[in-house]
């Protein structure tokens, strides 16, 4: 699943609005990106409050598929969004600590 800004895609999509520590974003997914009962690790280069990481979630969820686990590179600690996936029993490695501000 490669997460696009809206309007991208040339078929049908599910869609999910989320919030950025900024504004606000959409990410879409080809409806026939994932299979019912696909397992799906997410992987994405920063986290810090989560919003993305849950919306993608989400997209996976709306597909009957189930989230194996996040992998970031960058975990913006101070933000929390790892320990926000964590509490709602997700799995989550970061690679990289650093604060947030």
């Amino acid at each position: 699943m490669k997460k696009t800004k809206k309007n991208k895609l040339p078929s049908d999509v599910y869609s999910v609005d989320f919030e950025l520590e900024y504004g606000s974003a959409t990410i879409e997914m080809h409806k026939d990106s994932i299979n019912e009962k696909d397992k799906v690790l997410i992987i994405d280069d920063l986290i810090a409050t989560g919003g993305t990481a849950e919306a993608a979630a989400k997209l996976i969820k709306i597909s009957k598929g189930q989230v194996a686990g996040f992998i970031f590179v960058i975990n913006l600690f101070d933000l929390r969004g790892s320990d926000n996936l964590i509490s709602k029993n997700y799995k989550v490695e970061n690679l990289i600590e650093f604060p947030g501000h």
